[in-house]
């Protein structure tokens, strides 16, 4: 998940935990505990291994702030992987 605007730890823990028991997705559940174990999330923005690059599933709201600033990022990101200036 990306968020237009900063929010607390806690914040981003209960939307991740409400998402993950609204999904039933067990892998979801599984990365949320390790990110609580850790004390910070992770947000990849390109290819693991064999794994895809994340994609968009659902946008709401306003964009314009870090979610832009996230897509730039992205792009960039994608670019470098990929060789291009």
């Amino acid at each position: 998940m990306v968020f237009d605007r900063r929010v607390s730890w806690i914040k981003n823990l209960s939307i991740v935990a409400w998402v993950a028991v609204c999904s039933r997705n067990s892998k979801l559940k599984d990365w949320l505990a390790m990110q609580c174990v850790k004390g910070s999330s992770t947000l990849r923005v390109a290819p693991k291994g064999d794994k895809p690059s994340p994609r968009n599933v659902f946008r709401y709201g306003s964009q314009d702030h870090q979610i832009k600033a996230f897509l730039k990022y992205r792009k960039l990101i994608k670019r470098i992987k990929k060789g291009v200036k």
